[in-house]
């Protein structure tokens, strides 16, 4: 019966893994996809033991399209070392209720270049100008609204070419690093997808099918100078979920994909315990990610992402 429920759960998942999500359901299941489909070994283990051939054999294929489905995931690709290195540290800050002396802080301790903030209020961004960030990060592009809306882009370096692109759910934000040198300086893009639960997931599925499009904008236009493109956000999605991969084409690779590190989680961030997802995500086109790990932010549900990206040489 273990063996049984085991391989119903991880068909389940893998179902769940391969078909664009519709509902909070759907998109739930899709979300934790990575552990159900973790059962379909155990699953033919238990039914082997239980000398139920054919359910054993059964279990055997599910494990063969599990190990099909998240190997790129733990693979990785080769670690850009050569070129010019940035951190980027994107956080969603819970509608406003991080504290700005420990998002500061939490930029300073990773010498991030590039900070990139979901979920910016008004209120919040006063307090983060106290907290000493624009003495950090003197250059700015930011959207601060009340609730979730909210988005902000803090840079070392100058910026050129900032937009606000009115696509998505929320407004998202771009702009063109000017780095110090002849050097192409990326585009940067932050943006946050509407989440799919505890409200219809109707929204969600909306900007997800929107995201491709806008995608495909930012790389044209960063191609006519010769940029890369850096994307870091809150999008309410993992690797499990299917439109997320979809946004993963045309040069664009998800950071944690290409350093084998699927277990990056983000969310739910609680004292004491593990974050369980990773919805919270830096993208890269044209530039090479060299680390990646999570942070701390205090006050808010998500833990930030920090990631060091190689630009190419000029």
């Amino acid at each position: 019966m273990l063996g049984a429920s085991g391989g119903l759960a991880a068909a389940l998942g893998l179902a769940a893994h391969h078909y664009p999500s519709g509902s909070s359901t759907t998109v739930a299941v899709s979300a934790f996809s990575s552990y159900l489909v973790a059962l379909a070994p155990l699953s033919a283990l238990l039914l082997l033991l239980g000398r139920r051939w054919i359910a054993a054999g059964l279990a055997a294929a599910l494990t063969a399209g599990a190990v099909a489905a998240l190997a790129p995931t733990y693979a990785g690709d080769q670690v850009a070392t050569a070129g010019r290195p940035l951190t980027v540290l994107t956080a969603n800050v819970k509608l406003g209720q991080a504290g700005a002396a420990g998002v500061v802080a939490a930029v300073e301790r990773s010498g991030a270049d590039v900070v990139l903030l979901q979920e910016l209020t008004p209120a919040l961004r006063r307090q983060l100008a106290d907290a000493g960030l624009d003495a950090v990060l003197p250059h700015s592009v930011v959207e601060p609204w009340p609730g979730a809306e909210g988005i902000g882009l803090w840079s070392r370096y100058r910026l050129a070419d900032e937009t606000r692109h009115d696509e998505l759910t929320f407004p998202a934000v771009s702009a063109r690093l000017v780095l110090d040198d002849e050097q192409p300086g990326p585009v940067v893009l932050t943006l946050h997808a509407a989440g799919p639960w505890p409200q219809a997931a109707d929204d969600w599925v909306r900007d997800l099918a929107k995201l491709p499009a806008l995608l495909d904008r930012v790389a044209r236009e960063a191609d006519v100078l010769g940029s890369p493109v850096l994307i870091g956000g809150d999008l309410n999605a993992t690797w499990g979920n299917a439109q997320f991969r979809g946004l993963l084409q045309d040069g664009y690779r998800d950071a944690a994909e290409v350093l084998g590190a699927p277990w990056t989680t983000t969310f739910p961030a609680v004292p004491r315990a593990p974050a369980l997802i990773g919805i919270d995500h830096v993208l890269v086109r044209g530039a090479g990610p060299r680390e990646l790990r999570t942070v701390g932010i205090p006050g808010s549900d998500h833990r930030g992402v920090v990631a060091t990206v190689v630009l190419p040489a000029a």
